[in-house]
């Protein structure tokens, strides 16, 4: 048997959040789930909070590393735009509604689930602030979009799959409708 690596393990975490939630996120879960023993689990993460502070950083730092394969930064606002809806597209819904239920029962996942709610807050702001020229402006079309983002998480998790593309295609026309 192959070595499973951290990368597996994370994505196995990912897809039990999304599938049964934060409580049923357990050693005893992801090793079934990876077909390992739980030796295995403590000779990559020592223990729970160690594995739960790299999971942490692996879902915060996986948006950068996606922005930065698609050049963000390097096309203007409207590419850069661009880039985040569909990012948007890729994200996990299911296990981020999950984390996010997990964010209101433990202080760490909350303090992470802040700053990548802060970072994206930021991101998407100065690209919808380069679109429309006014600051005030693009704060609220930016509170805008992260409550359809959290809206459809909370809807997909409950088995309610609304339209993320058109829904995304409509926030789009809306932000550039507003270009100033």
């Amino acid at each position: 048997m192959a070595p499973v690596t951290r990368q597996a393990y994370f994505g196995a975490a990912l897809d039990l959040l999304a599938e049964h939630g934060f409580s049923e996120l357990t050693v005893g879960a992801l090793c079934r789930a990876l077909g390992v023993t739980s030796g295995s689990f403590y000779h990559h993460f020592g223990g729970w909070p160690g594995f739960v502070a790299q999971l942490l950083d692996h879902w915060e730092n996986r948006q950068v590393l996606i922005l930065k394969e698609r050049n963000f930064g390097t096309g203007g606002p409207s590419a850069d735009f661009a880039a985040l809806m569909d990012l948007t597209l890729g994200l996990p819904h299911e296990a981020e509604a999950a984390i996010r239920a997990w964010a209101r029962n433990d202080e760490t996942v909350r303090a992470a689930q802040n700053r990548v709610d802060d970072a994206r807050v930021r991101t998407v702001g100065k690209a919808v602030e380069g679109i429309v020229g006014d600051r005030a402006l693009a704060r609220t079309l930016t509170s805008l979009g992260m409550a359809l983002l959290v809206g459809h998480q909370q809807l997909a998790s409950a088995g309610q799959h609304g339209e993320l593309t058109e829904l995304l295609r409509e926030y789009t026309r809306l932000v550039h409708s507003r270009a100033g």
